[in-house]
């Protein structure tokens, strides 16, 4: 819609509303509004309109949404003075927390209450709210959002002095976060376990270093598994910079080492710098152990270590420097000569020119490390309200406008529609909560699908299309299953287009579960798609032990895949397969070009 466009479709409006008509005005006004790329002057000249339109239609909690979004708290306020949650959020916008939770307190929602007192620091009234919280029956069959609970109560006791119930609080706050995450990775669902292990990891960084470690340790493998091998390095920098700043340096030692096992495993360049952080921790770690007295054991053993990491990446003259120093060392005598000789023996060997580049701070994600105790415990008060999830995205500035627009025009699908909710309304709404693409997008999402009617469950697996997260294939997985041919169809198609890269898990779980040849063929082909070096064997599975049609397609896949990982493995299996097989493999390198 050009400007011209839509300044003739804003003086229609005009006239519709100056003539009573404000009902007729609302579809034009939907129209303009749903080109979320309009600039600032034109969308906020359409939502003046468009608030005064449903206001004059009775669409109270409409208006005074778009009211707020346009800055106009006080007019929003006074649409809506017996919506308390509305009301809390007028009182957000302001920077008034306190009446922001009296009014979410007003609700029953006591989390969101006691968040709001804590920005107001409240933290003895936020206390007693976690504590209530703390006690609600429903959280007895949830250990996840319980153990979330009792760390949020555990944190406000600690804020406030009181060490002993904020370790009692924390204790159980970590038994219910194990038992939960046992639970996820039972199910399958590492994506939710990993929440757990980053609380862990969170109550480690104030407490004991196994927190910690436990933690961090399980957050890698779970990144690993996912390929966000980004991600990965940033734990281990974080992991390893905590370790050296408590004196855990074996332990910190130990993850310079992984971590440069996993970057030459990946082909990065930066496994040479964390061989010789390696070698730096070990040596620290001898020394440390010397000076307190230990074992030479073990102060040998830590300096065999530093040697072996200084020699891969060519400082000699280090080598040459900690065979010195076990020299030196009160060893058997045979023992302190073979070192003097190996010392000696290094005497003039220069150093090897070798590019040792760190982990660049560019790659850093910001939210690496959401905080999952404050917002799956909002997600959980609010149960699925799709009107109630997109007002965090609509109110919070933090997010472009875009999508501050989109979240916009799905909390307005709900509140300014019929009620009950028909379907189709319904429908719309799944549509929009999948155009704002965010991750908070799914718990609404989840909860319509529950609805009887095709029509939303269709739409919800649509919608799951634009969602590219694990935890939405928790939603086409069921919708695979629906009883609805056209409910199949949609999620059949999510099956095709989710290809991003921490996808493989799930979808190769699919693949793996599913009978229907069509299911099976869709995985395939989103498995082609994704560049990680466990879709390329996975397709080289199927293409040696397949079906007849698997197999062409994943001949196709193969051929037409640019992992750098593909060519490799393909030569590595025909130089093991004979007869049929290895006739099949060579095809597909001929057809890469690799012959």
């Amino acid at each position: 819609m050009s400007f011209s466009a839509v300044s003739d479709s804003l003086r229609q409006v005009d006239r519709l509303l100056a003539s009573g008509s404000p009902e007729s005005a609302l579809p034009i006004l939907w129209e303009i509004c749903d080109r979320t790329h309009l600039v600032d002057a034109e969308y906020a000249a359409c939502l003046g309109r468009f608030a005064d339109a449903l206001g004059r239609t009775r669409r109270r909690r409409a208006a005074a949404t778009v009211s707020m979004f346009l800055d106009d708290v006080r007019s929003a306020a006074t649409l809506v003075p017996d919506v308390p949650t509305d009301l809390a959020r007028c009182s957000q916008h302001i920077g008034d927390h306190t009446g922001a939770a009296k009014h979410f307190l007003a609700a029953g929602w006591f989390a969101h209450a006691a968040m709001a007192l804590e920005r107001a620091g409240d933290d003895r009234g936020a206390r007693v709210l976690w504590e209530r919280l703390a006690d609600d029956p429903r959280l007895a069959s949830d250990p996840y959002t319980a153990g979330l609970v009792r760390f949020d109560l555990g944190r406000a006791c600690s804020r406030l002095g009181d060490r002993s119930a904020a370790r009692r609080h924390i204790v159980s706050s970590i038994h219910l976060l194990e038992a939960a995450a046992d639970g996820f990775e039972e199910r399958g669902l590492r994506e939710r376990a990993f929440d757990c292990f980053s609380v862990l990891l969170s109550i480690g960084r104030d407490g004991a270093f196994e927190n910690l470690s436990e933690g961090y340790l399980n957050c890698i493998r779970v990144l690993k598994e996912d390929n966000l091998k980004y991600y990965v390095l940033q734990y281990y920098e974080d992991f390893q910079k905590l370790a050296v700043e408590r004196g855990e340096l074996h332990a910190a030692g130990t993850l310079f080492r992984e971590a440069a096992d996993y970057a030459r495993r990946l082909g990065l360049a930066y496994d040479r710098h964390y061989r010789r952080r390696a070698a730096e921790v070990h040596l620290a770690a001898g020394e440390q152990t010397l000076s307190q007295g230990g074992p030479l054991e073990l102060v040998e053993n830590s300096y065999a270590a530093a040697i072996d990491a200084f020699n891969e990446v060519g400082l000699f003259a280090r080598v040459r420097e900690v065979y010195d120093r076990l020299a030196q060392l009160e060893l058997a005598p045979v023992r302190k000569a073979r070192y003097a000789r190996l010392a000696k023996r290094l005497e003039g060997v220069s150093d090897e020119s070798l590019e040792m580049p760190t982990f660049p701070e560019y790659l850093r994600v910001e939210t690496a490390y959401p905080d999952v105790w404050y917002l799956d415990v909002v997600e959980w008060e609010q149960g699925g309200d799709p009107a109630e999830t997109m007002a965090e995205v609509v109110f919070d500035k933090k997010w472009p406008s875009y999508t501050r627009r989109r979240a916009l025009l799905a909390r307005l699908a709900q509140l300014a529609g019929a009620e009950p909710a028909p379907p189709e309304l319904l429908a719309n709404v799944a549509t929009r909560l999948g155009q704002v693409q965010l991750y908070v997008a799914l718990a609404p999402l989840e909860k319509l699908y529950e609805h009887p009617s095709t029509a939303v469950r269709a739409a919800v697996l649509a919608a799951t299309r634009t969602l590219y997260f694990k935890r939405s294939f928790g939603l086409v997985t069921r919708g695979l299953a629906d009883p609805d041919a056209t409910v199949r169809r949609e999620a059949l198609g999510a099956v095709g287009n989710m290809h991003f890269p921490h996808a493989f898990d799930p979808i190769n779980r699919i693949y793996r579960e599913s009978r229907d040849a069509n299911v099976r063929r869709a995985a395939l082909g989103s498995i082609g798609r994704i560049s990680a070096p466990q879709a390329a064997e996975m397709l080289l599975e199927v293409l040696t032990t397949g079906d007849p049609q698997e197999q062409a397609l994943c001949r196709e896949l193969l051929t037409r895949s640019e992992h750098p990982d593909v060519e490799p493995l393909l030569k590595s299996a025909a130089a093991r397969e004979t007869g049929e097989i290895r006739e099949l493999l060579l095809g597909v390198l001929r057809q890469r070009g690799a012959l």
